[in-house]
């Protein structure tokens, strides 16, 4: 018999982080319901894929103190960023407001 409501944190974080195991080895591991955990693994939003590579997290590091730097691949990749905007885009024209 399985277990039976709702289910726990530890369960989900469970399915979340071993999804590639499949529904029928996770449904014996946890004792559940193969229904149960193919209709929560159908509810795990995908991973987003960040756009942008000056705003990957990868290109900038922070310690425990607070303190947050910029990796050299970071620096590079906004310098190129930058070099390709036009003088239109880099007054913002839409940005600015004037007081009336």
């Amino acid at each position: 018999m399985s277990k039976r409501g709702p289910l726990s944190k530890i369960e989900k974080f469970y399915i979340e982080n071993n999804l590639h195991l499949g529904v029928d080895a996770l449904s014996e591991e946890l004792d559940r319901a193969k229904s149960v955990i193919k209709a929560y693994s159908k509810k795990i939003p995908e991973p987003k894929v960040a756009e942008n590579p000056t705003l990957s997290s990868e290109n900038i590091v922070s310690n425990k103190r607070g303190s947050t730097v910029m990796t050299e691949t970071g620096s590079m990749l906004s310098d190129d960023f930058r070099s390709n905007r036009t003088k239109k885009d880099s007054k913002r024209p839409g940005c600015i407001e004037s007081i009336k």
